[in-house]
């Protein structure tokens, strides 16, 4: 599978892709806010593995995918649209972006486009997600492509954007 935006293909990850998701996911900087450490690379070699069954599942329920620069091929990071199993239309996302690529802009464009596909393509009705409160770079990503904080607690927010939430923005709202 593939989605395209101006500037990037989103795709199903490839073991060729192993030391590019190595190196953004084993960087401590980048898996700060996670709560996952810094990644291994038999760790990382597994995640792949797992992200290439996952895409063959039938219905499929994870689309955890690879960011890439179309205008050079390079992976500079992964996102992921998840649907939830206590709910049908409902579905929880996540992005790492190499630290060589931040501030451009890319998490951006691929968050605004997975939002797209979640509900105009797959017909999703809600599409939620939380970051650490001191993420704030991750706050913005969301709030730039219209989704609304839901609920402050501890150290998280929760972000969130229903299909009519969408709708009304589509067209008249532009996440760049």
């Amino acid at each position: 599978m593939q989605l395209e935006t101006t500037r990037l293909l989103i795709r199903d990850f490839i073991e060729t892709d192993l030391d590019a998701v190595y190196a953004y996911g084993s960087d401590p900087e980048v898996v700060r806010y996670m709560v996952f450490p810094p990644s291994t690379l038999d760790g990382t070699r597994e995640h792949i593995a797992r992200c290439m069954a996952l895409a063959n599942e039938q219905p499929r329920r994870s689309y955890d995918m690879g960011i890439v620069l179309r205008s050079t091929g390079t992976i500079i990071g992964g996102i992921t649209l998840g649907m939830l199993e206590h709910a049908d239309n409902e579905a929880a996302f996540s992005y790492l972006l190499n630290r060589a690529w931040w501030g451009q802009g890319y998490a951006t464009e691929a968050l605004a486009e997975m939002l797209r596909f979640g509900f105009v393509q797959r017909g999703l009705q809600r599409i939620a997600d939380s970051c650490d409160s001191e993420n704030i770079a991750s706050a913005r990503v969301m709030e730039k492509c219209g989704m609304r904080l839901e609920r402050e607690e501890d150290d998280e927010r929760c972000y969130v954007m229903t299909a009519s939430d969408y709708q009304q923005l589509h067209g008249s709202h532009s996440c760049m």
